[in-house]
């Protein structure tokens, strides 16, 4: 039983809207028929409910300030709501009221607007109430104006099956699949973003990580160029030290030298005065043996001359013959023999005084000549004392200087770092630290944030790892929820036409004809599409198109396609207008018996306008005539 509580519009009300002064249409649950002559202003009946709702084809079809009454600047078309409690709630739970006034103005100057119980709205707030209501004005199968059976008869399949499944129900499970599949798509992007991503990051790491290498390598070098400096430092501290101590070592020697060079000029200057006492020793003995000889000489010469004397004396005597010269000759002998024994011993003398003086003089020349060599001697050591002492003094300047210089490296070194013991020189360290300078200068152009970069990118190829393990789980899984819409959408749709072809087919042998209702790319929801056949007279059935059929025959199979439909649509408030524009008398009858029959003890709001002859209407339960009076219309209840 329908009670006037299921009733959704109570009324739709229209002022100054085309032919129509001031009509109030009430309507009822079920099947409402408003009928009339052509031109009586039927159709403005739904095309004010219409405009009301904000249909989008009637606001693209037309401009809504013509359909402002002639001579009038304002128009309205109001639609009552019926929002009394169902089950302690309210269908507009919003409005506390039990009933709920959506208006909409038209104004001459192109203005528009719509109003709720009086509040002025905009267009989204419309929009929301319709949603609220489960009304979609904009689905043809919903509201059809004249010939819009045609216009979904001659839409795309897939355009067709989308109004199909938005008006009976099933447009969530599409859109749980576009869902779905921008899902799918988002998670495949992300996936291909990541993964690109992750290969420019693990390229850009490769360069990184070769950077690394060179970087280990330029920290590598550059502490063991610290290490090579800090052993230069003490190899230079080492050499300096051996200077040091080599110059020591030197002094060491000179003074060493010095004594005993001041040892040997003690010992020369010692013995040059002992030659110098036997030089003058000899020089007295050549002088005393120079007298004695020459005295020698002079008693042997006067000896000589005694005995030559003596000898003419007394050849002279022994001429006189004198006897008294007998004793004076023997006394002249006698002294001759004595002066030749002078001489004869005189002769021996005077060699050996010759010979002292002779070896006298060879040993005060070799002393002379040893007194001149030590004189050479003392004088050449004095010279090399001399030297020697000069050679100390720069030594002992120089080693002042080594120590200095050798503080001056170790402090130097000690900078650097703690001793350190090596074997090598300064120049084999030195060698090798050009080495690693040259190898550091290949390396000069390593940045410093090589480290943080490579760490860096390391981190984030892991990131970026996980994500991409992440997102190939979230593909994985999204395509497998895709993969579950698909075949609930599927499945669903294929129940849904399964039972809509079994009355459909049922429908059709009325009119004595044979149809299907097919699902075309079943697997691809943005290719699938709703085709209907049909055969009259016994042919075969084909597919429903503007070449195959006439129009007679296409308006027949859509209206027994949408009536096959009825009770599987879910919009509170559905209309058509002059469903018969094509139809023969009998087809006509047929139809609209089987609509009436079709909504028995519905609760759905049908809106019916239909100009033709009205027969077995006794159960319909709200029927409004029109008619124009004088180019108003007047629409009134048939009793």
């Amino acid at each position: 039983m329908v009670r006037d509580s299921d009733v959704l519009v109570r009324e739709i009300i229209l002022e100054n809207f085309m032919s129509h002064k001031y009509s109030k249409i009430p309507l009822k649950s079920g099947l409402n028929i408003i009928s009339g002559p052509n031109g009586a202003g039927k159709s403005s009946i739904l095309l004010g409910l219409a405009v009301a709702v904000g249909q989008t084809y009637t606001e693209r079809s037309r401009k809504l300030g013509d359909l402002i009454k002639r001579g009038e600047k304002l128009g309205r078309v109001s639609l009552v709501f019926n929002n009394a409690a169902r089950d302690g709630k309210r269908p507009i739970a919003a409005i506390d009221a039990d009933s709920v006034v959506l208006s909409r103005y038209l104004s001459r100057d192109g203005n528009y607007w719509h109003e709720i119980n009086g509040r002025s709205v905009i267009k989204a707030e419309v929009t929301r109430l319709l949603e609220r209501l489960a009304l979609n004005p904009d689905n043809l199968l919903i509201i059809m104006h004249q010939n819009m059976i045609d216009v979904f008869g001659a839409i795309d399949p897939k355009e067709k099956l989308k109004m199909v499944e938005e008006a009976v129900g099933l447009k969530e499970y599409r859109e749980r699949i576009i869902d779905a599949m921008q899902k799918l798509s988002h998670a495949m992007s992300e996936e291909e973003s990541i993964a690109n991503l992750l290969a420019r990051a693990r390229e850009t790491l490769s360069y990184w990580e070769d950077e690394f290498k060179r970087f280990e390598r330029r920290r590598e070098l550059d502490g063991k160029k610290k290490d090579l400096e800090l052993e230069y430092a003490w190899a230079k501290f080492g050499k300096q030290d051996e200077s040091v101590n080599s110059i020591k070592a030197g002094l060491h020697e000179l003074e060493a030298e010095l004594k005993e060079i001041k040892e040997d000029l003690k010992k020369a200057t010692a013995q040059e005065k002992s030659q110098e006492a036997e030089i003058s020793e000899l020089d007295f003995e050549i002088d005393s043996s120079y007298q004695r000889l020459i005295e020698q000489e002079r008693a042997q010469a006067e000896s000589e001359t005694q005995a030559k004397l003596a000898e003419d004396l007394k050849v002279s005597l022994e001429k006189l013959r004198m006897p008294e010269m007998k004793t004076l000759i023997q006394r002249l002998d006698a002294d001759v023999a004595r002066a030749k024994t002078s001489l004869k011993e005189a002769g021996p003398r005077a060699k050996t005084h010759e010979a002292r003086l002779v070896e006298t003089k060879k040993k005060i020349e070799k002393t002379r000549e040893g007194y001149i060599n030590s004189k050479v001697k003392i004088a050449v050591l004095n010279f090399r004392t001399d030297l020697v002492e000069g050679d100390i003094k720069k030594g002992q300047a120089e080693l002042r200087r080594a120590k200095r210089e050798l503080d001056e490296v170790e402090a130097e070194a000690l900078k650097l770092g703690k001793k350190v013991v090596t074997n090598r020189k300064p120049q084999d360290v030195m060698d090798e630290l050009r080495l690693v300078n040259v190898q550091l200068g290949t390396l000069a152009d390593v940045s410093p944030d090589v480290e943080r970069m490579y760490a860096s990118y390391k981190s984030t190829i892991k990131e970026l790892e996980e994500k991409a393990r992440v997102a190939e789980a979230n593909r994985r899984r999204a395509l497998e929820d895709l993969d579950l819409r698909k075949q609930k959408w599927q499945d669903e749709v294929n129940k849904l036409l399964r039972e809509v072809k079994l009355e459909y087919v049922r429908m059709l042998e009325k009119v004595h004809a044979t149809g299907d209702v097919k699902l075309t790319d079943p697997q691809d929801i943005e290719e699938a599409g709703l085709e209907l056949s049909v055969g009259f007279r016994g042919a075969e059935p084909q597919v429903l198109n503007a070449y195959t059929q006439s129009g007679g025959e296409r308006t027949t199979s859509l209206m027994c396609f949408l009536l096959s439909l009825q009770r599987r649509i879910k919009s509170p408030l559905r209309a058509i207008d002059e469903f018969e524009a094509h139809l023969d008398p009998r087809n006509r009858e047929t139809i609209m018996q089987s609509i009436i029959d079709s909504l028995k003890g519905e609760k759905t709001q049908y809106v019916l306008i239909t100009p033709g002859r009205l027969v077995h209407i006794e159960q319909v339960p709200s029927v409004v005539t029109v008619q124009n009076v004088a180019g108003t219309s007047q629409a009134k209840v048939a009793s």
